[in-house]
């Protein structure tokens, strides 16, 4: 059962109508760039930031982790900030292009300066804080717009799934582009100066996230409307009402433990490679598989998730991945079986990535039914914040685990490499089963939940 059309918007309480216009192959396609842009500085910071921490601007492995962790989950507390701010835009550019244009510039600035060293000791702990910081926000000010825009695009599920499967193709090619482009950019454009060789890459990075953000402004136009009087509803009740959308909670949860484990696999990576494969170019090997594992994820998910259906879709993949990464810890001898077996989990683990955009919007649609009201801004601000936070714990527990097993940079002991093996395969095999666990929460299939009030 469905609710009257609302007479300002056209759109039914539980779901809105169909698109005036539904995005073209250009608009699908160009939103995916989005994630391209973001994965450029985002997957960069996750990936090398610790190293550049550790062994460029030569902080302790415990202060670099604590760094990452409260400086994320700082500038997360920016994402419902920001979320209410989109849900209150009202401009000639729409509610959340505006930001995609002014505020990626200042993206960039963050970014070159978090890779920019200075001083040593305390100096160079309170700058690494204080840009890291510094970068998160101004990430918020792109990135939660970005998601919320989606909504904003169609109301068509299956148009919704397409487009998250292209927002993840973005992903991946900018999981490629960081893992074959930067260690290379690095060396080439430092001369053997690693300070000045991230730096510079940093700038080239930015550069080309800030143009593609661009080219995702200029492709796409919101077209699913808020009604004036939900627009004007206050901030307490909008807060309020989330508690009520178990869904959405089940979401960011799910979320928030996907993004621990793909934070400690993307901050371990060059410590996996170096100190237990004992090859260092094996950095670009793991992280080319991931990126491979997503690319092929995102045209594999909606396929899958069609026909066993996204909840239960995501849990199976999970299982299976948690299984596969128990078979990685007597592969590290073989380098080429490990890559296999490591792409082959985080391909069937990816499928909740995948989704996880049109997850968000299905408890977006859900939430105009139980609350009235839509809140894009907002809902898709607490699953940034998820991934913020998760991302960052990733990163800082890999960094705990490196302090625990007495990592020094200038010599890598037997108990240090068994710490950086644990932290890296047999945390994410737990992870797993935790995600799997979370998706319980989330259940939008079925046709009753459409008219169910008190969920």
């Amino acid at each position: 059962m469905s609710a009257a059309p609302s007479p300002a918007t056209g759109l039914a309480t539980g779901a809105p109508a169909p698109d005036p216009r539904p995005p073209g192959r250009a608009a699908q396609f160009g939103y995916g760039l989005g994630d391209l842009a973001s994965n450029l500085t985002w997957t960069t910071l996750t990936a090398f930031l610790l190293f550049f921490y550790t062994d460029v601007a030569a902080l302790a492995a415990a202060t670099a982790g604590t760094i990452l962790l409260v400086g994320r989950v700082a500038d997360a507390v920016i994402d419902p900030v920001v979320g209410l701010a989109v849900d209150r835009t009202r401009t000639r550019f729409g509610r959340a292009r505006p930001y995609l244009i002014f505020a990626a510039p200042l993206l960039a600035v963050a970014f070159v300066l978090a890779f920019t060293s200075a001083g040593s000791g305390t100096t160079a702990a309170v700058w690494a804080g204080v840009t890291f910081v510094a970068v998160g926000i101004c990430h918020s000010l792109v990135n939660v717009p970005y998601g919320a825009m989606l909504p904003m695009l169609t109301a068509d599920d299956d148009t919704r799934l397409k487009m998250s499967g292209y927002r993840f193709v973005g992903a991946s090619l900018g999981l490629i582009a960081v893992s074959v482009a930067v260690m290379p950019l690095v060396l080439s454009l430092g001369g053997g100066d690693l300070r000045r060789g991230f730096t510079e890459m940093a700038i080239v990075f930015g550069v080309a996230g800030t143009l593609l953000y661009w080219v995702v402004a200029a492709l796409c136009r919101e077209q699913v409307t808020l009604s004036p009087d939900r627009a004007k509803a206050p901030t307490g009740q909008a807060l309020r009402a989330l508690a009520r959308n178990r869904h959405w909670l089940g979401v960011c949860l799910a979320s928030l433990v996907a993004f621990v484990r793909l934070g400690t696999i993307t901050a371990g990576a060059v410590y996996y490679a170096r100190d237990v494969l004992q090859d260092a170019w094996s950095t670009s090997y793991i992280l080319l598989a991931f990126a491979v594992s997503a690319l092929a994820g995102s045209l594999v998910t909606p396929w899958v998730l069609r026909r066993l259906g996204k909840r239960r879709g995501i849990v199976i993949g999970l299982i299976v991945t948690a299984v596969l990464y128990a078979l990685l810890f007597p592969l590290h001898h073989s380098p080429a079986a490990f890559l296999t077996v490591f792409l082959l989990a985080n391909l069937l683990g990816g499928f909740g990535f995948v989704a996880a955009p049109a997850l968000v919007s299905d408890t977006i649609d859900h939430h105009e039914t139980v609350a009235g009201r839509r809140d894009e801004g907002l809902l898709y601000a607490g699953y940034s914040f998820a991934t913020k936070v998760g991302t960052a714990l990733g990163g800082s527990l890999f960094a705990w685990a490196l302090a625990w097993g007495g990592y020094h940079a200038d010599q890598v002991s037997a108990h240090a490499a068994q710490a950086i093996e644990w932290a890296f395969v047999g945390l994410p095999l737990v992870l797993c089963l935790v995600q799997a666990a979370c998706m319980a929460l989330y259940d939008l299939e079925r046709p009753a939940l459409v008219a169910a009030p008190t969920d």
